[in-house]
């Protein structure tokens, strides 16, 4: 269970073996400890030392997320002490295995685009433009296929050549099909520029929580990466990682959302600091389609797990391709 803290004059405090949430000093609601997978908290308020010590604890991470859609900190128990991964995953850096992850997550994040748009063919008559877009990414997943192994800083650049390739004909079919009406007209990246693109970003930080949890609890670097390179202050493998959930996870959500006009891309919106902002409804709107989407179960490797399992395992799937070379493949879906 996850624990959405909004608003303000809020107060996340500890009552024993419980979480408790008051509000302007009066209790709200009660979880006990063993039921809390996450604290999220998107308002305005405080966390007593009590409680962060139960948190912590329990592994119950608490992470905050502000109005523009990045999360402001992440606070957790101490590290996994698992010297032995976190120095496979700095050798790595010098031998093909950086390589492979970087070709691996690029592969399904491709993959996972093209099923995207599969799902969009199939429910649209007006879907010439969209298969072809398919076929280009098609194209591009097959110079990814052949390409040899190396260390990650001898390939880097084809491989996010090929990325950003493939981005540029997944989002050019995603405007082919969201209304004219929010301005939609490209992926304008952390500073949102529309109300689609403020929604993804949102989306993309609540996701981002999930996969730091993912790559804590398989004892690995999260600056450490192999597709993005090492910058002070990037979270690399973080973001490694999340490029193989953003498709099915975030952007479907979203034109879904968009799509059926659940929200309204004036009345849930406002200007403010050259930046598009989503106002309270739209955000807990979404907020709750993200967490619900997280928590939904699905068919993979024989077994019926939820996508949060899903990220969880891959987390662990890298430690073991680090540490015993079992290979690593990443999550994708076909439409």
């Amino acid at each position: 269970m996850r624990i959405i803290v909004d608003g303000f004059g809020k107060t996340v405090a500890k009552r024993d073996n419980q979480i408790v949430i008051k509000e302007n000093g009066k209790e709200e609601d009660y979880f006990r400890i063993d039921e809390i997978s996450q604290v999220l908290i998107t308002g305005k308020g405080s966390i007593t030392f009590d409680a962060l010590s139960l948190l912590a604890e329990h592994e119950v991470d608490c992470v905050s997320i502000n109005w523009k859609g990045h999360v402001d900190y992440r606070l957790s128990a101490p590290e996994r002490k698992n010297a032995l991964v976190r120095k496979e995953q700095y050798f790595a850096l010098m031998d093909s295995r950086s390589g492979h992850l970087a070709r691996s997550f690029v592969m399904a994040k491709i993959e996972n685009q093209k099923a995207v748009l599969g799902t969009l063919a199939k429910s649209r008559e007006d879907n010439d433009f969209i298969l072809r877009q398919r076929y280009k990414l098609s194209d591009l997943l097959q110079n990814l296929e052949i390409m040899e192994d190396k260390k990650s800083d001898e390939v880097r650049n084809n491989i996010m050549g090929i990325e950003g390739q493939s981005s540029a004909e997944y989002w050019a079919a995603l405007t082919h099909v969201i209304d004219e009406k929010w301005g939609f007209e490209n992926r304008s990246g952390r500073y949102a520029a529309d109300p689609v693109n403020s929604l993804l970003n949102y989306g993309y930080a609540i996701m981002e929580s999930e996969i730091w949890k993912s790559i804590y609890l398989a004892g690995l670097d999260p600056y450490c990466g192999f597709l993005h390179s090492e910058r002070y202050g990037r979270a690399s493998l973080v973001f490694d990682l999340i490029e193989e959930f953003r498709q099915q996870i975030v952007d479907k959500t979203v034109l879904s959302i968009v799509n059926k006009n659940s929200i309204n891309p004036v009345d849930d919106f406002e200007f403010r600091d050259n930046m598009v902002m989503i106002n309270d409804k739209a955000r807990r709107l979404l907020i709750s389609k993200i967490l619900d989407k997280i928590t939904s179960k699905i068919q993979f490797n024989g077994s019926n797990m939820s996508y949060s399992d899903i990220i969880q395992y891959q987390g662990r799937q890298i430690a073991n391709y680090l540490t015993t070379g079992e290979e690593y493949v990443g999550f994708s879906l076909r439409w």
